[in-house]
């Protein structure tokens, strides 16, 4: 199985039915707080199956999306930090991934997404 990595962001829906029927979740895991379908690149995947959710924890010298924030010294661009070597504007160090089997359409084949969520929701790997 090959993946691919991306960083896309997309428009989430969550909880409820999505075309008249839940995914299949694993044990433990909240429906309402599920994704059941996302866009994607202009098309529209619905989830079939939620096959994991985990929380991951991000590095404090990076942003919660990933992209390069502050230096070594823990300080912001104007030098103000948190007292605790991190700066202020990175309050949130988790974020939660999903991954998920969805497919882009009846006659679509199903693929395996990981979606995380933090301050927005993104696209990032892609298994085929």
């Amino acid at each position: 199985m090959m993946s691919r990595r991306y960083a896309d962001p997309v428009e989430v829906r969550v909880g409820g039915l999505q075309l008249g029927r839940l995914p299949v979740l694993p044990a433990g895991v909240d429906a309402a707080s599920a994704p059941t379908a996302f866009i994607w690149r202009g098309r529209l995947h619905v989830v079939c199956a939620v096959l994991d959710h985990w929380t991951q924890r991000l590095s404090w010298w990076r942003e919660p999306s990933g992209d390069s924030g502050a230096g070594s010294n823990g300080a912001g661009p104007d030098g103000a930090g948190s007292g605790d070597g991190r700066p202020d504007r990175f309050p949130d160090l988790e974020r939660e991934v999903w991954r998920v089997e969805a497919s882009a359409g009846r006659l679509m084949q199903t693929g395996v997404y990981d979606l995380t969520k933090d301050d927005r929701w993104r696209l990032v790997r892609v298994a085929d």
